[in-house]
């Protein structure tokens, strides 16, 4: 298997390493899109978040809400937590992967760019969504 991210997690890629647990590891990605962002990876390598074990999942959710909580203490004001899973959502990386993305007020960041699509609020069909979760709840 060749996998950039579980080469940065073996120390045979180099890599900015910022923060570490006994299952996950956080470190700067090459083209960083706000300041402080970093990726925390499960050091065991799954694919994405329709196969990564529960408490590995777990392991790299506690570590991006504990990076978060610390850079709110030390002068950011919020955090985006970003995941992409399958080739449809533009995951770049096939090595499931959180993004923490640290905030500034009036940073000038915008996550949630205008889109082309054209439905709206309650105006959006949901019907596929719905069948797929199981029917009407």
């Amino acid at each position: 298997m060749d996998c950039i991210f579980c080469d940065i997690v073996a120390g045979e890629a180099d890599a900015l390493v910022l923060d570490e647990t006994d299952e996950t590891l956080a470190f700067a990605p090459l083209d960083p899109f706000s300041e402080g962002h970093l990726l925390v990876v499960p050091k065991a390598h799954h694919e994405s978040l329709f196969d990564i074990p529960e408490e590995a999942l777990r392991a790299v959710s506690d570590h991006a809400r504990d990076i978060a909580t610390r850079l709110q203490r030390h002068g950011f004001d919020g955090v985006n937590l970003l995941h992409d899973s399958g080739e449809a959502a533009h995951q770049s990386v096939a090595h499931f992967h959180l993004h923490v993305a640290p905030r500034r007020a009036g940073d000038g960041l915008d996550l949630w760019p205008e889109h082309e699509y054209e439905s709206r609020g309650r105006d959006v069909d949901y019907s596929a969504v719905r069948e797929a979760l199981g029917g009407d709840k």
